[in-house]
């Protein structure tokens, strides 16, 4: 049934992180799956693959590091993928029910700094591409002006595609599947006659093989935790009386898994196939392919890269909106892209490109995990969630099932920022290396670690002081309001 803010493609949406009624939850698990498969079919995933061989692994290894972290990522957000079905809003507020409902500022600016880290990732990608491709084809000047032209031209077409929101994103998505897919298998023809798997670009950049390979499953596993904050911008649009949540949970990790591997295995076969590497993945690329498939080059760096980048500023525009309440969502898209593009000419024009990337990852990787592993012990204990108390930071109001202490979890929060510290502090990287780095023999432990020490930490808590750390039992009494959103039990998987 229409309603005044049906989700309609090439219509602004309206909806922002609101409690959204089962009447308006009109996507399917189908859907999930397009977006997940379509926002990873580009450029922007396949440096990971290539920058694990330019670390200094095999083919074999690139490929293995790349298949082990984006499992351990997937598995890990799986739990979280149901969710915002049953709070009706999106992941930041729904974190809320674990942090408090101040807490969830902490899900909120992750939220902000992924999307922006990987927003920039994207046009820095496609940009290249475009002068790239450019400078093949009609010899288009490779100077740094007209990178940032393009830079500029991709950064406004992705906040255009944002700003109207969900439905046209997943429209956008079904029609890149076909497209991106099909150029990127065809990237593997392309390249197939200087494939030489034993190759590799450099010498372990850690120093040892173990050490690298490691770090290149690290930087693998950002693909799946960059989303946690995000998923349930599109989950939160599915109705878990009509579709299980064994299916939302298998089209996510289908979508995952199959979006992430495809480009970043391409990656690795890039670069095990170049032979003369010059460090910037684009211009190999393109340099080295036959003629006929820059085209492709072109296509997939405007569709992949745009699915990308679409995904990540929406959700920050999204977010964004509560804390700014006089704006509408299309206003804080507009600044979440701003922020996007002016951190992209830093990391770009001031800072190593391939450096900031895997430093700005690895670190996001050390805080992010704790913040999901708390979700992840919380969603597991939840009997359930009371949408309305949900949205009382929005609103203004104080108390409620999730005030705890002055709208703070103080169990949750310590258990986040005691595995954040350790994840920072034992983070090794090229441009940045923690003080318990080389405590563990130059293996990177930011990821796991961090998630660990978190889990013991709030487990801790939860063994010893259930009190402290559940939300209040009672349920906010029913407001005399038919749309009013419900308290909504926990249905069975």
């Amino acid at each position: 049934m229409a309603t005044s803010r049906s989700d309609r493609v090439g219509h602004v949406e309206e909806a922002g992180v609101d409690y959204l009624p089962e009447n308006e939850r009109d996507s399917s698990p189908g859907n999930l799956f397009a977006v997940f498969l379509g926002s990873n079919l580009g450029w922007t995933v396949a440096v990971y693959g290539w920058v694990a061989v330019q670390l200094g692994l095999d083919f074999r290894g690139a490929v293995l590091a790349t298949v082990v972290g984006t499992l351990l990522g997937a598995v890990v957000l799986l739990p979280l993928a149901t969710i915002s079905p049953r709070t009706g809003t999106n992941m930041t507020v729904s974190s809320g029910a674990f942090f408090g409902i101040r807490g969830r500022l902490i899900g909120s600016g992750l939220s902000l700094v992924i999307a922006i880290v990987f927003a920039a990732l994207t046009v820095w990608t496609s940009g290249d591409a475009l002068v790239a491709t450019g400078h093949r084809l009609v010899g288009l000047p490779n100077a740094p002006a007209v990178h940032a032209v393009a830079y500029a031209i991709v950064s406004a077409v992705i906040v255009v595609v944002a700003l109207f929101g969900h439905a046209t994103i997943v429209a956008m998505q079904k029609f890149v599947v076909p497209i991106a897919g099909t150029a990127l298998v065809l990237g593997f023809l392309a390249f197939s006659a200087g494939f030489d798997p034993t190759r590799a670009a450099a010498h372990p950049a850690l120093g040892g093989y173990a050490q690298t390979f490691v770090l290149a499953a690290v930087l693998a596993m950002a693909g799946p935790l960059s989303y946690a904050p995000v998923v349930g911008d599109y989950t939160r649009r599915i109705s878990l009386r009509r579709h299980s949540a064994r299916r939302v949970r298998a089209a996510l990790f289908a979508g995952l898994m199959i979006g992430m591997l495809l480009p970043a295995v391409l990656g690795a076969f890039v670069g095990v196939a170049v032979r003369h590497s010059t460090g910037d993945f684009m211009g190999d690329l393109v340099g080295a392919s036959p003629l006929w498939f820059v085209v492709l080059v072109l296509i997939v760096s405007i569709a992949g890269g745009f699915g990308q980048g679409v995904l990540n500023i929406y959700a920050t525009g999204l977010d964004l909106e509560t804390f700014f309440p006089r704006l509408r969502r299309v206003h804080t898209t507009a600044l979440a892209a701003a922020a996007s593009v002016a951190l992209l000419y830093v990391g770009v024009f001031v800072f190593d490109a391939l450096d900031s990337i895997t430093a700005a990852t690895v670190i996001l990787n050390g805080i992010t995990a704790p913040w999901v592993v708390v979700i992840l012990i919380g969603a597991l204990r939840a009997r359930s969630y009371d949408p309305h108390d949900l949205q009382a930071f929005a609103q203004g109001r104080h108390g409620g099932r999730y005030w705890f202490r002055g709208g703070w979890n103080v169990p949750a929060v310590v258990a986040w920022f005691v595995g954040s510290v350790f994840g920072v502090l034992s983070v090794d990287t090229t441009l940045y290396r923690g003080p318990l780095a080389g405590v563990f023999g130059g293996v990177d432990p930011s990821a796991l670690g961090s998630g660990i020490v978190t889990a013991v930490v709030y487990g801790g808590f939860v063994l010893l002081s259930p009190r402290l750390v559940d939300p209040a039992p009672e349920a906010t009494p029913a407001v005399p309001d038919a749309a009013a959103p419900p308290v909504l039990e926990q249905p069975a998987p």
